[in-house]
């Protein structure tokens, strides 16, 4: 596989939790609250999962790709399991609750 193919591959692998996550994290600072932007993200997460796999192919190696989304997944996340801790976001339980 040549150096293109898998930096395709990291970005639409790493790209779309890495979608998620940021659409999330710019939901939960919204004055009405995550619920009142949720649909607006869930939106949002194709278009940001798209520019994410067009941006993979910018690195200069396969590598760098990997890193740099593996990276940034662990840094949104993590952030996102530190609002959890907080108590700045809710908890995946809370929210599947509220929709029932």
């Amino acid at each position: 596989m040549n150096g293109m193919g898998t930096k395709w591959l990291a970005g639409t692998l790493l790209g779309l939790p890495l979608a998620v996550a940021l659409c999330t994290l710019a939901i939960l600072g919204l004055p009405g609250g995550w619920e009142a932007g949720v649909i607006a993200a869930v939106t949002a997460c194709l278009p940001v999962w798209v520019a994410i796999i067009c941006f993979s192919l910018l690195f200069r190696s396969s590598r760098a790709a990997w890193l740099w989304l593996g990276g940034a997944n662990l840094l949104c996340f993590g952030l996102l399991w530190a609002l959890r801790l907080l108590h700045l976001a809710p908890s995946a339980a809370l929210v599947s609750l509220s929709a029932s």
